[in-house]
C-alpha cells in the first residue's frame, strides 16, 4: 500500500532518504480605518489558511517541479464530514453549506463539515520514512506553515491510505506516517500545533475504486478552537 503522507526529509529523526496551508460624516475628518491583516507570502499558506478552492487553485505541493500535462493536481480541497456521534467519516468533494467558524466553539454533537486541503505526498511501499524526491514539499510546508498569517491556527494532520490489506494495519501505517510528518516540521521550527492523526481507509476519497491513488494522501484540516470535540471524533475513526 503505497501511501501518501505528509513527509520530510531534512536530516530530520527518523527521515531517511530513498535510494532509487466604519462611518463617515460629509463634512468631518474621515476616521481613520483599522489596518488590514497582512496577505500571506505564501500560496501554500493562503491554501492551508482558508481551505478554499479559488486560494489553492494552481498552488503546487513542490514549486519547483513542472506540472505535467493532464496530471492531477497534487493539491487538491475537500470537505470533511465528522460524526461527533460516533459514525465514521466522509468526505466530499462539494463545499460545507456554511463556512465554519474556527473562532466559536464547535458542537459536540451532530455532524461538522470542515474543508480541508489534501496533498499527495509519496512513501515507499509500507514504510513510514519520507523519500527524498518529496524534500520540495516538505520546504514549501515548513515555509507555509511559519507564515506569520497563520500564527494562532492549528491543523490536524490526517494521513490516509487506499483500501489494499488489513483496515488495522493501514490504520497503523496511516497514523506513523502522519506522526513522521508532524515531527519533521516541527523539527523543522513549525510552531503551530498539529495534532497527527491516522484515518487509514476510512475516508475514502474515490469510493468507486478503493485501491486508486488518489486515496493515499495526507490531509490538513484546520481545527476550531476548542479543537476537543473535533479531535476527538477523528481520533475515533481508528480507534485511539
Amino acid at each position: 500500500m503505497r501511501h501518501l503522507l505528509l513527509v520530510a526529509t531534512l536530516c530530520l529523526p527518523g527521515l531517511a532518504l530513498a535510494q532509487t496551508t466604519e462611518l463617515y460624516i460629509p463634512g468631518t475628518t474621515q476616521a481613520p480605518q483599522a489596518a488590514e491583516s497582512p496577505a500571506a507570502a505564501s500560496p501554500m499558506a493562503r491554501c492551508l489558511k482558508t481551505a478554499d478552492p479559488a486560494a489553492c487553485a494552481g498552488v503546487q505541493a513542490d514549486p519547483s517541479v513542472p506540472v505535467l500535462e493532464n496530471a492531477l493536481p497534487d493539491i487538491q480541497v475537500e470537505t470533511l464530514i465528522l460524526d461527533l456521534n460516533g459514525g465514521a467519516p466522509t468526505v466530499s468533494k462539494q463545499a460545507p453549506a456554511q463556512a465554519p467558524s474556527y473562532d466559536a466553539p464547535p458542537p459536540t454533537k451532530g455532524k461538522v463539515s470542515y474543508p480541508s486541503v489534501a496533498i499527495t505526498i509519496e512513501f515507499d511501499f509500507n514504510s513510514d520514512r519520507i523519500r527524498g524526491d518529496q524534500l520540495g514539499k516538505i520546504f514549501n510546508l515548513i515555509n507555509a506553515l511559519q507564515d506569520p498569517t497563520l500564527a494562532g491556527t492549528a491543523y490536524a494532520v490526517i494521513g490516509h491510505t487506499d483500501a489494499k490489506g488489513r483496515a488495522a494495519y493501514n490504520c497503523e501505517l496511516s497514523q506513523r506516517r502522519a506522526g513522521t510528518v508532524a515531527q519533521a516540521l516541527r523539527d523543522a521550527y513549525v510552531t503551530v500545533p498539529l495534532y497527527p492523526v491516522g484515518f487509514g481507509e476510512h475516508a475514502l476519497k474515490n469510493t468507486y475504486d478503493p485501491h486508486a491513488a488518489e486515496n493515499r494522501r495526507v490531509t490538513f484540516l484546520r481545527l476550531p478552537h476548542p479543537p476537543n470535540s473535533i479531535l476527538d471524533a477523528a481520533y475515533r475513526t481508528c480507534g485511539y
